[in-house]
């Protein structure tokens, strides 16, 4: 693929190369509301960047993910 230029959360522009990937696992995390009700929260990941910008602290490169967040909410089973 080839470079191209992306605009981050920040503003900033800069050049990355998309990454194809494989999931390899897509869990979701619940969470338990006060009303009884369990909220599912799972992102999606939809594209993924490797970019030109470098970490400062480990020298390997950054990533700009693209993704969405899929939400479920169900009410509890009733005691059979």
């Amino acid at each position: 693929m080839w470079p191209m230029r992306l605009k981050l959360p920040d503003g900033r522009e800069v050049n990355g190369v998309e990454v194809g990937f494989n999931v390899v696992n897509e869990e979701w995390s619940e969470f338990r509301l006060e009303n009884g009700k369990v909220l599912r929260v799972k992102p999606v990941v939809l594209k993924v960047y490797e970019l030109d910008d470098l970490d400062p602290l480990t020298g390997e490169p950054d990533y700009l993910v693209r993704s969405q967040t899929v939400i479920s909410v169900s009410s509890p089973k009733e005691e059979e």
